[in-house]
């Protein structure tokens, strides 16, 4: 269940302070539950037990402004969700209230402010003419993502699954057109294409077909009141964030989607 800021609460932050609360509580070291990607960039990499990218950057400049200690867990999606509504992780990011629903009902759970939008939609080749579901057989994603939008004929078995780990392996088998498409990300992808040194064909956003647009967030079951501080963080520091984004290459949906026609 999605917890909202009740009146209560924001007025016993508002009249501790958010430094107040950390001396009184005296606790200051947090673990954070983030996806063990090994490259997804411009979100995050998860290489020799290094967690970077666009996410430890905002994060880092989080603690540093609270004088936090941030401890990163990197954990498979499946697993992270685990510790996280065990309580083994203070807080997740990235999360969104539609992840994973199911499984988070019966739970106190608080979302921040967006962070960033982003779209999720099926990437295929330009020379292509797939313009329906009907089009679409052959689905490459990375594992541990799951297809919203084309669940119910994968369960009809209409469409088939090849789950990678790589966002390279996608490209290349879209490039070769074993898979019709890529279910991704599309920032993720565009980030990869543009770094590629390969000739690689056109691939786009097909969007003919279903995709999803939402935001990404900072939650947390353990600790609403530093989800309370990272919202306070995003509206005073817009343009450090602003900055991040562009430093790590970062497209939000608007970009990606372009202007309504």
């Amino acid at each position: 269940m999605r917890k909202t800021l009740t009146t209560v609460l924001l007025a016993a932050f508002t009249l501790l302070g958010s430094s107040a609360y950390a001396r009184i509580s005296g606790d200051n070291h947090f673990i954070i539950g983030v996806q063990a990607f090994e490259d997804y960039s411009p979100y995050s990499r998860y290489q020799n037990q290094s967690y970077q990218g666009f996410n430890r950057d905002l994060l880092d400049a989080f603690a540093r402004e609270y004088n936090y200690s941030f401890e990163y867990q990197a954990l498979p999606l499946k697993r992270l969700y685990s510790a996280f509504l065990r309580g083994e992780v203070d807080l997740k990011y990235p999360d969104n209230p539609n992840w994973s629903a199911s499984r988070k009902e019966g739970h106190d759970i608080l979302y921040s402010d967006s962070v960033v939008s982003f779209v999720d939609g099926v990437v295929t080749l330009d020379d292509t003419q797939i313009l329906s579901e009907d089009s679409l057989k052959r689905l490459g994603l990375i594992s541990g993502f799951t297809p919203w939008p084309f669940m119910d004929k994968v369960k009809s078995k209409e469409i088939s699954l090849f789950e990678v780990k790589e966002m390279e392996s996608l490209i290349r088998l879209l490039s070769s057109k074993r898979i019709d498409g890529i279910y991704t990300n599309v920032a993720a992808l565009n980030v990869k294409l543009k770094d590629s040194e390969q000739n690689l064909p056109s691939m786009s956003l097909n969007k003919n077909l279903p995709y999803l647009s939402g935001s990404r967030h900072l939650s947390s079951i353990k600790r609403p009141d530093v989800v309370i501080q990272f919202n306070r963080f995003l509206s005073m520091q817009g343009e450090l964030i602003n900055k991040l984004k562009n430093q790590h290459g970062l497209q939000e949906a608007e970009e990606i989607l372009g202007s309504p026609q």
